[in-house]
C-alpha cells in the first residue's frame, strides 16, 4: 500500500460546511474529494454556475447512442399502423378519449 501524507487544511466553517455537502452529494469522503479537485479540475463540482460535466468519451457515446435509440422509438410510435391510418400515438389517443367519455357519460 502507498504512504499516505496527511496535510492540513485552513479554510471558514462556511468553507468547511460546504465542503462536507459536495463531498457528500458525491458520495466521497472530504479527503478524497480534495484530492479529486486538486488533481482534476472538472472534479467534484462546479466552478462558478458552470454545470460540472464529467461524462467519458466511452460514456458520452454511450449516452448519444441511447438518445439516438429513444428517437427511432418515438418516430417508429408515429409511424401509421398497418392498414390503418393510425398511429400508436394516435390509437392511445382514441382509447384516452373513450377512456373519458365513458366515464363523463351516463
Amino acid at each position: 500500500m502507498a504512504s499516505v501524507v496527511r496535510r492540513t487544511l485552513r479554510c471558514s466553517r462556511a468553507e468547511r460546511a460546504e465542503i462536507r455537502e459536495r463531498a457528500a452529494a458525491l458520495g466521497m469522503p472530504v479527503s478524497g474529494y480534495l484530492v479529486a479537485c486538486a488533481l482534476h479540475e472538472d472534479a467534484g463540482g462546479t466552478r462558478g454556475n458552470e454545470p460540472r460535466l464529467v461524462l467519458s468519451e466511452e460514456q458520452q457515446r454511450t449516452l448519444y447512442e441511447r438518445v439516438e435509440e429513444m428517437d427511432r422509438v418515438r418516430r417508429a410510435l408515429g409511424e401509421s399502423l398497418s392498414g390503418t391510418e393510425l398511429s400508436v400515438f394516435g390509437a392511445i389517443a382514441f382509447i384516452q378519449r373513450a377512456i373519458q367519455s365513458r366515464r363523463s357519460g351516463p
